[in-house]
């Protein structure tokens, strides 16, 4: 792709080819984007690089982005990891100790942020330079699956590889015409790998500038770190699909390569190579996750049945329990969330204590790192939460007191959902 080169300031010229306007400053396919260098202030001076942010933007983003810049967050002491590169996969993240669920696992900064899309190599080559020379190093040690006649660029190939989604208008300021999905390229975090039952989930904070990693379920030491690429719920062939396409490896998690998962070797992945009951096992994960991609659309959830005396007491523990059993077949952990929650607050609703201490624990140790006003309120909660929840026991005390209603029936309906669910941090994928 050429670039045209503004030589004086007037009329752009008359051609759909990108130009730059000046050494900050570029038209590409009819919109303005601004090269803009984000310096996180670090109080140590060892680590005053590490939050250098080279960003392409929209200039209409750049008064919504902190100001000031955050401080550049400081490395975790001790880190719960280490990275080692493995025989097929190159680098990968494993724990050097057991790891909690919802323990943090990792912090860290993009080194880049830009829109999806395709840019000119110029542009790439240009967002890499403006980093500081170790700051780029980290950058430029990333795993690149793109070969130079798809991407001239080694910038570009690293993005088109590594490139997570981040939100930078989560209020909606830029005009509608004018939106786009941003990604960023993360030097510590990218170093992890996929797989279809992730160990850990990510939280993207626009505040502090950080994408953080925590356990979505216990982590034993020496097992790798793996975060998802996509959305898990999608079908086996979907999954492997994708990720040949965009990162040009074939999975082998347990629920793409089941023969690997049950002591045989896979071929090449060939569906007509399967047995009719290897096929049956994928056919039933699909069903699974199929299920658990829709579960809060199709199922009555904690909001609507709170105060419906017609639906049975036991309607969504039932349906919430079923999910969290498919949930834990299918390693599909980044969906606990509002199945523990819910349960948590159906059982303060029946008074039952030691079923809401049990599930309000698990709400509290899961929320630590990605949600600590959740956990700080069920903290509090889980000291007297017979005196500190306003209405405990709402939904026993209306039983006892009109124990005919409770004989109801109620059949199982659809409802729309509640709330959205995004449990799933989608790959900033780029159209070829």
């Amino acid at each position: 792709m050429n670039i045209v080169e503004r030589e004086s300031p007037g009329k752009p010229p008359t051609t759909s080819r990108p130009y730059k306007i000046d050494n900050n400053n570029w038209v590409i396919n009819g919109r303005t984007y601004t090269m803009h260098t984000i310096i996180l202030p670090s109080s140590d001076p060892a680590h005053q690089e590490d939050g250098a942010i080279s960003c392409l933007l929209n200039p209409g983003l750049i008064p919504l982005l902190p100001n000031p810049p955050p401080q550049a967050h400081k490395p975790i002491e001790n880190p719960p990891f280490t990275v080692k590169y493995t025989k097929n996969k190159g680098a990968g993240q494993f724990a050097t100790r057991d790891i909690p669920a919802g323990a943090l696992v990792m912090v860290d900064h993009p080194a880049l942020i830009l829109p999806a899309g395709r840019f000119p190599s110029e542009v790439y080559d240009e967002l890499g330079k403006r980093l500081p020379e170790g700051r780029r190093k980290e950058l430029m040690a990333l795993s690149n699956c793109r070969s130079r006649e798809e991407c001239a660029s080694a910038v570009e190939g690293i993005v088109r590889t590594n490139a997570l989604q981040l939100e930078l208008d989560p209020r909606g300021k830029i005009v509608r015409e004018e939106r786009e999905v941003y990604g960023g390229v993360y030097p510590m975090v990218n170093r992890g790998n996929h797989s279809c039952g992730p160990n850990v989930g990510v939280l993207w904070n626009l505040a502090q500038l950080t994408l953080s990693l925590y356990a979505l379920r216990p982590i034993r030491e020496g097992e790798e770190i793996h975060k998802t690429y996509l959305d898990p719920a999608l079908p086996r062939a979907t999954r492997i699909a994708i990720l040949q396409k965009n990162y040009r490896f074939l999975c082998d998690c347990p629920w793409c390569n089941i023969r690997k998962a049950s002591g045989a070797v896979e071929v090449d992945g060939d569906d007509n190579q399967f047995t009719a009951a290897e096929l049956k096992l994928i056919a039933d994960s699909d069903q699974r996750r199929a299920a658990l991609g829709s579960w809060v659309s199709r199922h009555l959830g904690y909001r609507k049945w709170y105060a419906d005396l017609g639906r049975p007491d036991d309607l969504v523990i039932t349906s919430h329990l079923e999910a969290l059993a498919l949930i834990e077949q299918e390693g599909m952990h980044g969906l606990q969330p509002i199945f523990f929650e819910e349960l948590a607050m159906c059982y303060a609703s029946l008074g039952n204590l030691e079923e809401f201490k049990r599930w309000g624990e698990r709400v509290k140790a899961l929320a630590q790192a990605s949600d600590p006003p959740m956990a700080k309120k069920f903290e509090e909660w889980l000291v007297d939460p017979q005196k500190r929840m306003k209405k405990w026991a709402w939904r026993k005390r209306q039983r006892e007191s009109a124990p005919g209603k409770s004989k109801l029936k109620a059949g199982h309906v659809v409802v729309e959902p509640v709330f959205p669910v995004d449990a799933f941090h989608m790959l900033f994928q780029f159209p070829d």
